[in-house]
């Protein structure tokens, strides 16, 4: 909590005023990664069929399908997955 308290951001030389962080990792911090892959797993369980199907890499997401139907509605799939757990 500590490494929370007390946030400033840099803008050219000068630090803003302090604020403070109420969500969020800092940028570069090794628990973004670690915690959005978490978030990922739990949150796709529904639609993920496997690798070479879907191919999770950082924030990105690549769908492979053999048509343009199959793809709208595995798009689809992943899109509701997504919005239900708001």
């Amino acid at each position: 909590m500590s490494l929370y308290q007390g946030a400033k951001v840099r803008v050219g030389t000068k630090l803003s005023k302090e604020f403070p962080v109420k969500v969020g990792v800092h940028q570069g911090s090794v628990l973004s990664p670690l915690l959005c892959a978490i978030v990922v797993d739990v949150v796709t369980d529904g639609a993920r069929e496997g690798l070479m199907n879907e191919i999770l890499y950082a924030a990105d997401l690549v769908l492979v399908t053999e048509t343009m139907e199959a793809l709208s509605e595995k798009l689809i799939k992943w899109k509701v997955a997504f919005e239900s757990k708001e």
